[in-house]
């Protein structure tokens, strides 16, 4: 998405990454949103997702959400070539949003990619172990195989490198907008709180705003999504 007249134009490139069971078409909304403040806007469906719903997968059920987020992970270089190669994007002014799992998939693509100029996390988890053992013991675990913790560190072992909540110095020099419901059932709000709480004060966290709402469950209003676009717009006209 981007306004008519830029189409041709070189311009800011923002990822806006959608939720597990969702698809791109849930990415309108804020889509719209920062596209009206000068971005080009990418909502890809993610894998196993929307018109990619058929794609095989063949590996452990409990991570499959996991395989999800490490595909667009794995497949945001090149979609960022491509829009470089038209010329209609450059390396530097990239930024990656998304909600829930989309939010998750921002946290970890910035432990990643040191070239993502600007973040939006909304509903999200900057600690991928810590969500995998909670989320085993909520309502996202009813009809998996039952895992016990060792299986679970096992399985996200891979992930200490790329969590966020280890690696916070990815953050420097990177304006970063997060929002939390404080009643999210979903995804738990705790766990981003306390990740900016421990890193307050550290140089490289001076450009975090975060956002809660008291009592917002896992749902992000309009006006959060507005006023994200503005944060991230703001970031690219000064």
């Amino acid at each position: 998405m981007v306004e008519e007249h830029k189409k041709q134009e070189t311009t800011p490139l923002v990822f806006f990454y959608h939720g597990i069971t969702n698809q791109k078409e849930r990415g309108l909304e804020p889509g719209y949103a920062l596209a009206s403040n000068g971005m080009r806007v990418i909502i890809p469906d993610a894998y196993r997702h929307g018109e990619r719903k058929e794609e095989a997968y063949a590996g452990e059920p409990a991570a499959e959400f996991w395989s999800v987020v490490l595909k667009n992970i794995k497949e945001l270089p090149d979609i960022v070539e491509a829009y470089v190669e038209a010329g209609l994007a450059k390396r530097e002014t990239v930024s990656v949003t998304g909600l829930s799992m989309g939010g998750i998939t921002t946290c970890i693509a910035l432990t990643q990619y040191p070239w993502i100029h600007s973040a939006a996390c909304l509903m999200g988890s900057p600690d991928p172990v810590g969500l995998s053992h909670w989320a085993l013991q909520s309502r996202w675990a009813e009809g998996l195989p039952p895992l016990d913790d060792e299986k679970v560190n096992a399985l996200m072992a891979p992930f200490e490198n790329l969590s966020l909540k280890e690696h916070p110095e990815s953050l420097v020099d990177t304006p970063f907008y997060i929002w939390h419901g404080t009643a999210d059932e979903s995804v738990p709000y705790e766990q981003m709180e306390q990740f900016v709480n421990s890193i307050s004060g550290e140089a490289y966290a001076d450009n975090i705003c975060f956002r809660s709402t008291e009592g917002a469950g896992h749902r992000v209003p309009y006006a959060i999504f507005e006023e994200m676009a503005v944060f991230l717009g703001n970031v690219y006209s000064h």
